[in-house]
């Protein structure tokens, strides 16, 4: 297969030919018996609530240890750190407090490898990679509590969870 990319203003597209990858069996059998996959729960090491995400507000904010539930309010992010670099797939379970549901909860979650990248305004993103590789996700949660699952696998050492009230 033939990929051509180009970064020029007027030529922002890839190009696949016909042809096809032809894989070699030796690497692959090499590979899978070398680096096992392996899974595990990686749980949060510390978390920010913020009501804006900038750089001079991550610069001082306070992080402050995973101890159970997190309460948020109107406004907040919350910022999860998980320590390292991770791939996989990410859940969250979240339950309402305080007067029952009246409107579906709108989620925006971004993962990030790097705390900058969650200050950056993603439509602004000028790359020749497509933009469907930002990691940013918006759902509506129709009923509380639940736990969030995101389906599609993500490489994250903080993410971002942005819960904007109902």
């Amino acid at each position: 297969m033939t990929v051509t990319f180009s970064n020029e203003d007027d030529h922002k597209f890839h190009e696949l030919t016909d042809q096809c990858f032809t894989a070699n069996p030796k690497l692959l059998t090499k590979a899978n018996v070398s680096v096992p996959l392996t899974t595990r729960t990686i749980q949060p090491r510390r978390y920010l609530v913020v009501t804006k995400i900038n750089q001079a507000t991550l610069a001082t904010a306070t992080w402050q240890p995973v101890t159970g539930a997190i309460a948020l309010h109107k406004h907040e992010r919350l910022i999860y750190d998980l320590g390292a670099l991770y791939v996989g797939h990410f859940q969250v379970a979240i339950d309402v407090a305080g007067s029952p549901m009246d409107a579906p909860l709108l989620m925006r979650t971004r993962f990030a490898e790097q705390l900058q990248e969650l200050s950056v305004d993603a439509s602004r993103v000028t790359s020749w990679l497509p933009t469907a590789w930002i990691q940013d996700d918006t759902r509506h949660v129709e009923l509380l509590p639940t736990t969030v699952q995101f389906e599609r696998r993500y490489v994250a050492t903080s993410c971002w969870n942005r819960w904007v009230s109902r």
